[in-house]
């Protein structure tokens, strides 16, 4: 059985875990049109990754608070009732995900998507039972929790005392931020869609592949 580098490991969700960014964009584009834009530039669209949307399309968009209320439930319309279902589990996690929990890790989830869509996506994917946490937004939700402060609460309920035993896999600005802000190391998922490269140091942990997250999750992986 492998040895663990950290005791436990929390994940962000979207471009960490799952690529869900076919679905996230599909939906993106029926909020823009619903309300009368024109259709985002995929640059546009990836500045969506990561933020909450209802801060995201006030300031990449311009929008009002009330523009971006109407926009966020359009999305959620869309993403829920189609977007959500195309999403695709990165290749090569689920067995990293087995191997660590058979070696004993405690994993967990910190996301800003809803929780709700988040364990639905975990549960579709058969990897619900494996997470001894999932923490993320609720409906309500817009933005008010930090990504630091989901951190935590993952390792409050998975029982972590020491943060430096723990791991933040994630690969956008806000996961490095609340990682820092939390106390935790930070591992960086290069193959997602937050180009976190220009952030980090010459010498921090960086995965460019999902197959490259063993080399620092195992020791002598």
């Amino acid at each position: 059985m492998k040895q663990l580098q950290y005791q436990t490991v929390i994940w962000d969700f979207d471009g960490t875990l799952v690529d869900t960014s076919p679905g996230i964009f599909r939906s993106l584009r029926v909020a823009f049109q619903r309300l009368g834009y024109p259709d985002p530039s995929p640059e546009l669209l990836s500045r969506f990754v990561g933020p909450p949307l209802f801060q995201a399309f006030q300031e990449h968009v311009g929008m009002s608070p009330q523009q971006a209320e109407q926009a966020l439930l359009a999305f959620r319309a869309d993403y829920e009732a189609r977007g959500v279902y195309q999403s695709q589990l990165y290749s090569g996690l689920e067995e990293i995900l087995r191997q660590l929990h058979a070696a004993g890790a405690k994993l967990g989830v910190a996301t800003l998507k809803p929780e709700r869509m988040a364990r639905l996506l975990l549960r579709q994917f058969g990897l619900l039972d494996l997470m001894d946490a999932c923490v993320g937004s609720d409906d309500q939700d817009r933005g008010t929790r930090t990504k630091a402060q989901m951190i935590q609460i993952v390792l409050d309920q998975v029982g972590c005392k020491n943060p430096q035993q723990a791991v933040l896999i994630g690969d956008t600005r806000f996961d490095l931020e609340g990682a820092k802000q939390a106390g935790v190391p930070f591992l960086a998922a290069g193959y997602g869609f937050g180009e976190l490269e220009s952030l980090l140091g010459p010498d921090a942990p960086l995965a460019r592949t999902p197959g490259e997250l063993e080399n620092y999750l195992f020791v002598n992986a």
